[in-house]
């Protein structure tokens, strides 16, 4: 019998891993097969990111080897493929997964011991192949492959049409693919879950929508259910939704009352998460409701990439209406249910003031609880990887460490790459880096709560936008490197010129954990050593740039800003009063929920809580308010009025 080494190297996260689901499914439909079963031998599946020597031990003299490609796993996969070919020249080393480019013609001369490519949905396409090698047929022309002959020949199969009945496909599941893998109780389980495929948005940064743009199809529901019953039953910590568009379909919802039923239980499953569809809707409010009221999820993602129509238009995006974003916005808020809003940097047709302009928008809207903004990578298979795309917008690109947030040193020494723009025909460099030092303000200071309260009392009673307040805050400070936040600007700038010669966004901060940290996190960890000094400057910056702001306000909205920050130097216990001239807290959490408020003067006093006694145990503040208490707006304290004696 033929051996078979299938390969899908996931991120591990502490003890927590992802079954290999890509592998898993191929190998429960492979073995559906009487002639594969016959014929082949499946060795246990490699999934865990190790050196190459320790996963040729495992890979051996096998005669087959299947590797799942992801952005994230790309360059040890190939190493783990040449190894293996160097050891047996004899064996067929396949490609597959969406990291697989569709179109290029030199791929082969670059990875020649590669010898097949699977392209799209690999179940049937894999079973084919070694359907032919049992008969001792050639792999040429099998629909969905590309075939490498050597010597630059190449042979592409025509493409396969999209599986159209999901159910012909058995789940690795409920067929006891995982099930040895399960018994092994030193990690925390995470599998992927998908409920259907395909997505009917065309996206131009997606290799999902622009390279499927297909109909939905979707897997029976008892399947579904029994799955769900599974995940319980062996303790899986998280459930990650594969699905493009979760709670597109009236059934989603039962979907999410059987998992947290489950939860709810047994226990388990402990998490979910997943990407809700592009357009939400009522719908996706009860689903996040459902999810959240389990405690199952951190938030509900309402993404809208890009707020400018320019850049929607361009990058085919089909966005809810910002006046359907606000509305849901405030049903969020009142329902005390976190979301966070998606934005891509840079896009094309995307400038600096509409970047601004966006920003204002959704902090107006009352986004406050959490706005995060990646990079633009360039997926090989979505429309923006083509070459006639990048030219038509201009792209600048720079090819980078993939960074991995919250991620410490890899057993291995092999570092994955991405592509990101820097740079495009509307936003040149040096504006994306401008661009870039702005969202990093607004990610630091509004959105982990440094001058969140400020912000927002500054934009309702002065009228100060969001927009000018943080692009005015980089512009004030660029300079003045002996100033706290300055040295915040330049350490970003530094980073970003450092991205620009190929490095990557990853930040090491002493004494906060020996991980890598966001950008604006790491600011403001950094910040947090320095508070009294920051709000100093933070005081007179705002006197010198916003002199309409009132002294007797300032004073106020400075003293509540420093008691309603978390510090790993606060004890419980200590002196936690204080007294101001107006009502600020209860106007700036009107505002922050998008009531329409005043600011009343009068003399009140308030209490802060200070929930946990960090002890300046800095490691433990970093993991439990930063890392995981980011999305639950865990940098605030509890502030609390004082009822006068009667």
């Amino acid at each position: 019998m033929k051996q078979i080494q299938l390969v899908q190297l996931n991120n591990s996260y502490g003890n927590q891993v992802y079954l290999p689901y890509s592998i898993g499914i191929l190998t429960s439909y492979a073995m559906k097969i009487e002639k594969i079963r016959e014929n082949f031998l499946f060795q246990d599946f490699i999934f865990l990111r190790e050196s190459v020597e320790k996963m040729m031990a495992r890979v051996g003299s096998a005669d087959i080897l299947g590797i799942s490609c992801y952005v994230w796993n790309w360059e040890l996969s190939v190493k783990l493929a040449e190894a293996a070919k160097k050891k047996n020249k004899n064996c067929l080393v396949i490609f597959g997964g969406p990291h697989v480019p569709k179109n290029d013609k030199d791929f082969f001369m670059k990875y020649p011991f590669i010898d097949l490519l699977c392209h799209g949905e690999g179940e049937v396409t894999f079973s084919e192949t070694l359907d032919r090698i049992a008969d001792g047929l050639t792999l040429e022309n099998i629909p969905g492959t590309t075939l490498n002959k050597g010597n630059g020949h190449v042979v592409d199969g025509t493409p396969r049409e999209r599986i159209k009945d999901l159910d012909t496909i058995p789940s690795p599941y409920l067929t006891g693919v995982f099930d040895t893998l399960l018994k092994n109780d030193k990690y925390k389980w995470m599998v992927t879950w998908e409920t259907n495929r395909g997505c009917p948005f065309k996206c131009s940064f997606c290799d999902w929508g622009s390279a499927v743009a297909t109909k939905v199809r979707k897997f029976a529901e008892e399947r579904l259910f029994e799955e769900i019953s599974y995940f319980s039953e062996n303790k899986i910590d998280l459930v990650f939704g594969a699905d493009a568009n979760f709670g597109i379909f009236k059934r989603d919802k039962e979907f999410a009352l059987r998992l947290t039923e489950y939860k709810k239980n047994t226990g388990w499953p402990n998490q979910f998460r997943v990407c809700f569809t592009k357009n939400s809707t009522d719908r996706i409010f009860d689903l996040a409701k459902i999810f959240s009221d389990a405690g199952m999820n951190k938030g509900v993602s309402v993404s809208m990439q890009s707020v400018n129509p320019q850049t929607l238009k361009d990058i085919k995006r089909a966005n809810i209406r910002l006046s359907v974003f606000k509305d849901l916005q405030k049903k969020y808020v009142a329902a005390g249910l976190v979301t966070y809003t998606e934005l891509i940097l840079p896009l094309p047709g995307e400038t600096y003031d509409s970047f601004k302009s966006g920003i204002n928008e959704l902090l107006d809207s009352a986004q406050h609880s959490g706005i995060v903004i990646y990079n633009c990578t360039v997926m090989p298979n979505a429309e923006m990887g083509s070459v006639e795309y990048q030219q038509k917008y201009g792209f600048d690109m720079a090819e980078i460490p993939i960074f991995q947030a919250h991620s410490n040193q890899k057993s291995d020494d092999v570092v994955e790459k991405e592509r990101i723009i820097v740079g495009t025909s509307t936003m040149p460099r040096e504006e994306w880096k401008k661009t870039f030092k702005f969202a990093w303000a607004v990610q630091c200071f509004h959105l982990l709560g440094l001058l969140q309260p400020i912000a927002i009392v500054l934009r309702h009673k002065y009228g100060i936008e969001y927009s000018k307040f943080y692009h005015s805050i980089v512009s004030y400070f660029e300079n003045g490197h002996d100033t706290v936040v300055g040295a915040e600007i330049n350490k970003t700038s530094e980073l970003i010129d450092g991205v620009l010669k190929g490095n990557g966004f990853d930040q090491y901060v002493k004494g906060f954990l020996d991980i890598s940290w966001p950008a604006e996190e790491a600011s403001f960890l950094r910040i947090s050593s320095k508070l009294e000094k920051f709000y100093e400057e933070i005081r007179e910056f705002i006197i010198y740039r916003h002199p309409r702001v009132e002294q007797s306000v300032l004073n106020d909205l400075i003293k509540y800003q420093k008691n309603i920050i978390v510090s790993w130097s606060d004890r419980i216990g200590m002196e936690n009063k204080f007294e101001l001239n107006y009502d600020i807290h209860n106007y700036f959490n009107d505002l922050r929920a998008g009531k329409v408020s005043e600011l009343v003067r009068g003399k009140k006093t308030y209490s802060k809580k200070i929930a946990k006694d960090y002890c300046d145990d800095k490691p433990l503040f970093s993991r439990e308010i930063v890392w995981y208490g980011r999305k639950g707006g865990k940098f605030f304290n509890e502030i609390k009025e004082v009822q006068s004696a009667v």
